[in-house]
């Protein structure tokens, strides 16, 4: 839908955080990898395409934080008529010469997020995709031609400040937090053409507003159903951000309108936004998860008609050795509603932070994430966790920090211990270098880098690597990318390019000492079988 004038309001975001990656919430982290050799106009076909348009041109479905900022603006008084929400690739048709103010959300615009400052010179090599696309969407032709004001927030908008981009990116104002008040008073100052200070905080203390009382639903459907359950997490990981404030909980009402909205929009997959899924409804000091509000949560959401699969974002591991029960109930319900499969068979996933296997700096920096449980029982707490998940059909994906300030070669040798102890269990294990975010008590620590890891810390890597080689890569393509094209552009570019950038450095930094590594190359380069597969069709929504 072409316009002439312009909305005074362009809300956006750049294209890999505006893609769906085909319906695979798994496949979007691959948008910290760099993009290599590869035409970019290839990748956005293969890897992440956007959904269709709706039918005034504006797009379908987006960042659940930009659905967010545009239910903010509706609320605070700005008319529908004056704010348009719209895909990078269609920027043309929204700004014009009465656009005020361009916002754009982003979660990592300069690649400093944590897969992007692991993956992106492993993967592909050079900038990750997610930088590029940031780049590309500021200097899009109609931004530069008609000039509007340009406010980036979202978890990621501190990137621009702390690599000191923002004046050449001409980003007039870096938005950090998300109270609607500071919000809507900025995006007013545009309007009115009131110059717009270049760090501006919507303060999101939790303990001085009433968030849910000031956090409207959203009005539109987010990318992949997306819907909050909770915020916060008050576990205080020094690392984190979110955990650093309390823990609230969205009210099951409010849930139940999102979840309302987005099937009557066109998506029968609900993914439950949430930094612990466990800790639903949970008041108690130590965190023991309060197990009738959690199942009652994710019954209610499994029950609602037209939703056919449900994917909660993350999830800890202390609550799930506490209560075996609530695994059990839970898995009785999700397992109907699973999104992945393991070969033929469903199975329920959620990401969660196993980080370290050292006590010693789970009690420095990470005290309150084994609760009730204690720092020294870490290890236990893991392992019979995932003993329980695998006995119920959950399958997580684990995380762990490659590098945290005053990692000692020790600490490593007890996280490869801690491996040593799962690799009889179902899980997929990704190591990820320690970035300093902003708003965590560690932000001013130096960040890992390649070139700083140590024989224990590249064994490590290797070693999680392997692992999912073994265990994932019979059934990784065929069951995660039903999608052709994507399907050969894992196969034959990225899988390949992976083991090959690996391998080169890992051999010229380590000489001799890598043939253990030059083995996991190999499996992990090897082209899958073609066994005469033919996909055809759409996207399938479960694997």
């Amino acid at each position: 839908m072409e316009t002439t004038s312009g909305k005074k309001i362009v809300l956006t975001a750049s294209a890999t955080e505006m893609s769906d990656f085909l319906n695979n919430p798994f496949i979007a982290f691959s948008g910290g990898f760099g993009k290599g050799p590869i035409p970019l106009s290839y990748v956005r076909k293969t890897l992440y395409p956007h959904r269709p348009q709706r039918a005034d041109g504006q797009a379908s479905y987006v960042p659940y934080g930009l659905r967010k900022v545009e239910s903010i603006l509706l609320e605070g008084g700005f008319s529908p008529d004056d704010i348009a929400v719209a895909y990078p690739e269609d920027l043309s048709k929204f700004i014009g010469p009465q656009t005020k103010v361009v916002g754009i959300s982003s979660m990592d615009p300069t690649g400093m997020g944590y897969v992007s400052k692991t993956y992106s010179s492993i993967v592909g090599g050079g900038e990750s995709m997610n930088r590029i696309e940031f780049r590309k969407l500021v200097m899009h032709p109609a931004i530069k031609k008609y000039r509007p004001k340009i406010i980036v927030g979202g978890y990621g908008s501190w990137q621009l400040e702390r690599q000191n981009v923002s004046e050449s990116y001409g980003v007039d104002c870096v938005l950090m937090g998300g109270r609607p008040g500071p919000i809507v008073e900025l995006f007013k100052k545009a309007l009115n053409d009131e110059p717009l200070p270049r760090l501006a905080k919507a303060d999101e203390s939790l303990n001085n507003w009433d968030y849910n009382q000031e956090i409207p639903t959203i009005q539109n459907v987010a990318i992949h159903g997306a819907v909050e359950i909770n915020k916060g997490c008050g576990r205080n990981c020094q690392f984190c951000t979110p955990t650093m404030q309390h823990k609230i909980d969205v009210p099951m009402d409010k849930i139940m309108k999102e979840v309302a909205l987005s099937v009557a929009q066109g998506s029968d997959h609900i993914t439950l936004i949430t930094e612990d899924m466990f800790l639903y409804g949970q008041k108690d000091p130590q965190f023991i998860p309060n197990r009738e509000a959690v199942v009652k949560l994710f019954k209610t959401v499994a029950d609602y008609p037209g939703v056919k699969s449900i994917q909660a974002a993350h999830m800890s591991l202390a609550p799930v050795w506490n209560d075996p029960q609530m695994i059990t109930e839970l898995a009785e319900i999700l397992i109907e509603k699973s999104w992945y499969s393991f070969g033929k068979k469903p199975i329920i996933t959620a990401e969660t932070g196993v980080e370290t296997g050292s006590p010693r700096l789970m009690k420095k920096y990470m005290a309150g994430k084994m609760l009730p449980f204690q720092p020294e029982q870490w290890q236990d707490v893991v392992t019979n966790a995932f003993g329980i998940l695998n006995d119920n059909d959950w399958y997580p994906l684990s995380t762990f920090i490659i590098g945290l300030p005053d990692e000692k070669e020790e600490d490593m040798l007890q996280t490869l211990e801690l491996m040593d102890k799962l690799k009889d269990y179902n899980a997929f294990y990704v190591p990820l270098f320690f970035v300093p975010l902003e708003n965590c008590v560690l932000m001013k620590q130096k960040g890992t880098e390649m070139d700083s890891l140590s024989k224990a810390r590249w064994d490590f890597f290797i070693k999680c690597w392997e692992y999912n080689i073994k265990i994932w890569k019979p059934t990784f393509l065929e069951n995660r990318l039903p999608n052709p094209m994507l399907y050969n552009t894992f196969d034959k570019f990225i899988i390949p390019y992976f083991g090959k950038i690996l391998g080169a450095y890992y051999g010229l930094t380590r000489g001799a000492s890598g043939e253990q590594f030059k083995q996991a190359v190999y499996q992990l380069s090897m082209p899958m079988p073609d066994n005469g597969r033919k996909v055809k069709g759409k996207v399938k929504t479960k694997a």
